[in-house]
């Protein structure tokens, strides 16, 4: 008798376990409190360069910069680095990315750039898309100096691109 009791007791709770799991799931995505910004030693990293552009997007969805990848030539070196804006840029706006150091970089012509983000349409449910990357973007001067800002003009790159 104890054994039966001790089976039927065991297979309703994992028949319970069973149902709620999935129910338990979240798509709650955790803003890092902490400054994102990575400490580059050497001399040779170029300080506080930021990333400009504009959101174009067709869909008028909102984006959310990830990463840019670019091209050091005279290391002959494709880099990815990490950034990120305060807020997410909405349709339309103009956004700078928060300042990062670039290894290696530092009175270097720097090329090829490549924004990868995630976009959020505006309909009522969505999620954030997978990582979309632009094609090569250039530099109206691609030279990398201190506090210098990317992105051609008052408005920067055009994401997505033209």
């Amino acid at each position: 008798m104890r054994r039966i009791t001790f089976a039927v007791a065991t297979a309703l709770i994992l028949g319970a376990l069973t149902l709620a799991l999935p129910k338990l799931r979240s798509n709650v995505q955790a803003d890092s409190i902490a400054n994102p910004i990575a400490i580059q030693l050497g001399s040779d990293a170029c300080k506080n360069v930021k990333f400009k552009f504009t959101n174009q997007r067709s869909d008028k969805a909102t984006i959310r910069i990830e990463q840019v990848k670019y091209y050091v030539a005279s290391k002959d070196a494709h880099r990815t680095e990490n950034v990120h804006t305060v807020n997410d840029c909405k349709y339309g706006s103009t956004c700078v990315t928060t300042g990062d150091n670039l290894t290696d970089s530092l009175d270097r012509d720097l090329s090829k750039f490549q924004v990868v983000y995630r976009f959020l349409p505006p309909t009522v449910g969505a999620n954030w898309s997978d990582p979309v990357q632009t094609p090569e973007l250039s530099a109206d001067n691609p030279r990398c100096s201190n506090n210098r800002t990317y992105g051609p003009g008052s408005q920067g790159w055009t994401i997505p691109p033209k």
